[in-house]
């Protein structure tokens, strides 16, 4: 009996032990944490994952390669050596900080936060402005959820990142090693420095590079997404890309780096002459009845005073152009209304319409020039084609000459998680929807898949030995 005992104990002794490899191997993250100064901590980069490179192309919409394909250089050779989906539907609202965000975390705006380009935080009573970085440094706009830069640096993976949202806002009180956050960067000439630069660090000891261009989406705004001025944007990011890819291989790194390119979001034209019809939120609300109104174009949000809400709301329901909810209201599918910054009233436009913001009033934010009549192209809408955009990859870690079914923006991060050999954090995508497009499971993937079997191994035992009757059929 006393030898059976010991058996028995052997084998809990063993169960337990695979049991807590598994809990944190496969289910936690490094509770380690990297200050501001440790960039020059020698254990990262370790060389025993692959690195990766980002690259964000703003405003890219997912049909504009396909009408230049036989112009283009860089993005064929995509195709021929990677994978491209067919295209990423993005997320509500498809705007540049909500999309950049959810990338970065693989979640909802609802969940991150971050739910527009410009937000007001009634408790703080503190104004977010795309444009205004000191509103947009402040830290508490940023505290919800981890960033993938963040999990990378508690692992040890040392990152770099050029232009890429409020990388520079610490998470947990935790910076990427190298950040410039968002800053305009305009012309084809950024991207080609900032591919340079890409380069440059990927032959350093960085492990996860993300840089960030908004040529595309500058010129899809300005001169509309069918236009001449955009087919040159696209030979120019192209051009750039080209260089791009000939340096990585000159530098012997093109086998060694996955690389994916992706867009946030797509573009709508609504230029003069495009049968967009511009309305005037001046003709629905009388701006002494508001606090705030946030954007404008294709959806905004609107602060009434307290006793103003349902004059505001009956002022604006029913109309031809666009969908006015209260905050309650907002369907569950835009993944959305959970959120305390959502304002109480969202009106979106329906296709083919634009809504012009309050032309006179400092509570309209942004205000637009009184010279401004049209914008060339714009973006936000939910459910629209137009609003897609792109993602390619090349790669060790990705299968070659891939056509893959659409994904969704949520889908992505966790492929960067999977690619760095990082456990991801908590998020919305879906592993089915994108697995097909890797050649193979990560490090961290297989030892969870061993350690599993074994501990499967071991609970079988452990019933054999403390209970050998139940055995038996």
């Amino acid at each position: 009996m006393k030898e059976a005992s010991q058996k028995t104990c052997d084998v809990f002794k063993l169960c337990l032990a695979v049991g807590i490899t598994v809990t944190f191997l496969c289910d936690f993250p490094s509770t380690q944490a990297a200050s501001d100064g440790d960039s020059g901590n020698e254990e990262k980069g370790s060389g025993t994952h692959q690195k990766l490179l980002i690259i964000m192309l703003d405003g890219f919409r997912w049909d504009y390669y396909k009408s230049q394909k036989d112009e283009l250089i860089a993005f064929p050779v995509f195709l021929q050596d990677g994978v491209q989906a067919e295209w990423v539907e993005p997320i509500f609202p498809s705007l540049s900080y909500p999309c950049w965000t959810t990338i970065s975390t693989g979640v909802y705006p609802e969940v991150h936060g971050i739910i527009g380009n410009y937000m007001f935080d009634l408790k703080k009573e503190a104004m977010f402005d795309i444009f205004n970085h000191s509103t947009t440094r402040m830290e508490h706009w940023w505290q919800n959820s981890e960033p993938l830069w963040t999990t990378a640096t508690r692992h040890k993976r040392k990152t770099f990142l050029r232009y890429w949202s409020r990388c520079d806002v610490a998470f947990d009180q935790i910076k990427p090693d190298t950040c410039s956050g968002f800053t305009e960067a305009r012309g084809a000439a950024a991207i080609k420095e900032t591919l340079s630069v890409a380069v440059e660090n990927l032959q350093k000891d960085y492990d996860l590079v993300m840089v960030y261009s908004e040529h595309i989406d500058n010129v899809g705004h300005k001169f509309g997404p069918e236009s001449p001025e955009l087919k040159q944007a696209m030979r120019d990011v192209d051009s750039a890309l080209s260089d791009f890819l000939d340096n990585m291989l000159d530098t012997g790194l093109d086998e060694k780096v996955n690389i994916v390119i992706l867009g946030d979001h797509g573009m709508k034209g609504v230029g003069e002459g495009s049968n967009v019809t511009y309305l005037s939120l001046d003709d629905y609300i009388n701006a002494s009845d508001v606090y705030k109104v946030l954007d404008r174009g294709a959806v905004f949000a609107i602060t009434p005073y307290a006793k103003r809400l349902e004059q505001v709301y009956e002022g604006l329901k029913g109309k031809e152009g666009f969908d006015v909810y209260r905050r309650e209201e907002i369907p569950e599918h835009f993944h959305y209304k959970n959120n305390r910054l959502v304002q109480d009233i969202l009106v979106v436009a329906q296709p083919n319409y634009f809504i012009r913001g309050l032309a006179q009033s400092s509570k309209q934010v942004p205000r637009d020039p009184a010279t401004v009549q049209y914008w060339g192209g714009t973006h936000g809408y939910p459910n629209m084609t137009e609003m897609r955009t792109i993602f390619f990859a090349k790669g060790p870690g990705f299968k070659k000459g891939l056509v893959h079914p659409p994904i969704q923006l949520v889908d992505v991060y966790q492929i960067f998680a999977h690619l760095l050999d990082i456990p991801a954090r908590p998020h919305n995508g879906s592993w089915t929807r994108v697995s097909g497009m890797l050649t193979s499971r990560s490090a961290r993937e297989a030892v969870c898949d061993l350690c599993i079997i074994i501990f499967t191994m071991c609970l079988t035992l452990f019933n054999f030995v403390h209970y050998p009757g139940t055995m038996h059929t």
